[in-house]
């Protein structure tokens, strides 16, 4: 007999389909993945000591050039943050929630130097923004030297 609060012994214990453990792992899998994702979209944390962005964020601090101004910019921030840091007036009519395009800026060079457009990004874009070098400031993430331009359109 074992002691009250013991575990039972691995050969008695009944054993899991190897199905149910591979969907167990796969689906810890996902959320890790998930969370790690979420915590690089916002800029809190880096997957890596040793990668790129390790590498750009000890590079120091780096610069956002809007309209010929330049502004300093933290690696992670949205374009839209470092503008309004900056004290530049661009406008964002939905607070930088990807619904609204007024904050559309046009990337003159450094386009590499931002994140990926997301999809809810191009479809507020339409189809030529990426031809044409438009992004919005509200998703586009630095993560190295850009110059932009804050187009007239109100």
């Amino acid at each position: 007999m074992r002691p009250a609060g013991e575990d039972p012994p691995v050969a008695d214990q009944p054993a899991l389909p190897f199905r149910v453990l591979r969907a167990s792992l796969r689906a810890a899998s996902r959320a890790s993945a998930s969370v790690v994702e979420r915590v690089l979209r916002n800029g809190v944390a880096t997957t890596s000591a040793t990668g790129p962005e390790a590498k750009a964020r000890a590079a120091g601090p780096l610069e956002v050039v809007f309209d010929g101004k330049p502004a300093p910019a933290r690696y992670g921030a949205t374009l839209l943050e470092t503008a309004q840091l900056a004290g530049l007036d661009l406008r964002s009519y939905c607070g930088g929630n990807c619904s609204c395009g007024t904050c559309r800026v046009v990337i003159v060079s450094g386009a590499a130097q931002l994140s990926r457009p997301e999809p809810m990004e191009q479809l507020v874009l339409g189809m030529d923004a990426e031809r044409r070098g438009d992004r919005l400031a509200c998703q586009a993430q630095v993560r190295g030297r850009v110059e932009v331009t804050i187009p007239e359109f109100f």
